[in-house]
């Protein structure tokens, strides 16, 4: 972990020297005396050598001083990224959950059913998310839900009427097999009640969502009015995420599915259902839990679209736009630098589901 904040630290200063660019214009203006300028580099050290330059800021950074900003020197550091890095996690945490709520069933679904009209649906559509550029898919989102709400809101209650239907007919094939007991098929009708009512809730209170801006939790609008402000935000980012999600599950289930022990089940006269949820999608899920983590730690600081059409607060702004295009250099520093660390924390949290999902690396541990 060490070792990799160090690179990327010192490959950030590195990189910042070939902005163009002086940090002392940001400071002064345009059109302060040349021993201005040389005089606030000189206070900002610009004139020592890289080397020592990153000596002298890793040893601050180590003690948890990442400085002040440049261009508003009485804010430090820190106090602009904790105001930003919340709203840039919850687009990202909201952004994955979506993505994995729709994603795995999605993939579940047409891994089992190989060459179906389903599969193929599901191939062409994530091949459309995946090509989509975030700013087509944000100003997409927003002309629909935003100057179009009677769309999505019909359209809404249309899929709820759908797939409760859908569930219904399936639960009934499945009696007339006697592939249900008792409890499962209490739960299936469970299942087609929840879906109606979801679906006629959310038709009756759908919100209107803003075109930009964003609400904190601790605003005046409360935890209501922060969801409904990072909701196409968060959509926007998990497009392209249900996509590569889905996508990649399917391929790793239907590897699955054919392992002795699956073909084994089968022969046993277990459901497919069962099957899925109990045997297949644990081994399956690996490879998605990588990428899961990765895609998280890659949204913390890649976001900078996203934020930009929906005007939010972000890391990705703050990176950008009050960071690099200003000078702003201890700010670009400390951000990334905190987004590294996050990152590494999550690829050690994804080691750690590892463990968890698979005993054979917890007794390989031992």
């Amino acid at each position: 972990m060490v070792p990799v904040l160090l690179i990327v630290s010192f490959a950030t200063l590195a990189l910042l020297e070939l902005v163009p660019g002086d940090p002392a214009v940001s400071v002064l203006g345009a059109d302060a005396r040349p021993e201005d300028y040389a005089r606030v580099r000189e206070q900002l050290g610009l004139e020592q050598p890289l080397p020592e330059r990153y000596v002298s800021w890793l040893g601050s950074a180590v003690t948890g001083d990442l400085g002040n900003s440049v261009v508003h020197p009485s804010r430090s550091v820190w106090s602009l990224i904790a105001s930003r890095l919340p709203v840039t996690l919850q687009i990202a945490g909201m952004a994955l959950v979506m993505a994995l709520l729709i994603s795995i069933p999605v993939g579940m679904f047409a891994a089992s059913r190989v060459g179906s009209a389903f599969d193929r649906a599901t191939a062409a559509s994530t091949s459309g998310l995946i090509s989509l550029p975030p700013f087509v898919a944000g100003l997409l989102l927003i002309y629909l839900f935003v100057f179009n709400p009677h769309v999505p809101r019909w359209l809404f209650l249309a899929a709820a009427v759908l797939g409760a239907g859908w569930l219904a007919w399936y639960t009934l094939r499945l009696l007339r097999s006697h592939d249900l007991t008792r409890s499962e098929t209490t739960w299936q009708v469970v299942g087609v009640g929840a879906m109606l009512a979801v679906g006629i809730g959310v038709f009756l209170m759908w919100p209107s969502f803003p075109r930009q801006g964003f609400s904190r939790i601790t605003g005046d609008g409360g935890i209501g009015e922060n969801l409904r402000t990072a909701f196409l935000p968060a959509l926007t980012v998990a497009l392209t995420e249900v996509a590569v999600f889905a996508r990649l599950l399917r391929s790793d289930m239907i590897s699955t599915l054919q392992e002795d022990y699956i073909l084994a089940s089968r022969a046993k006269g277990m459901p497919v259902r069962r099957i899925l949820l109990r045997d297949a999608l644990r081994p399956s899920s690996f490879s998605l839990i990588t990428l899961a983590g990765v895609s998280l730690g890659r949204l913390v600081g890649g976001t900078v679209i996203v934020e930009t059409i929906f005007n939010l607060p972000g890391m990705g702004r703050l990176i950008i736009q009050d960071g690099v295009i200003v000078n702003d250099f201890p700010v670009v520093q400390g951000a990334v630098l905190v987004i590294a660390v996050v990152y590494v924390a999550l690829n050690a949290l994804v080691d750690i589901s590892y463990a968890v999902l698979d005993p054979r690396i917890r007794r390989g541990a031992a």
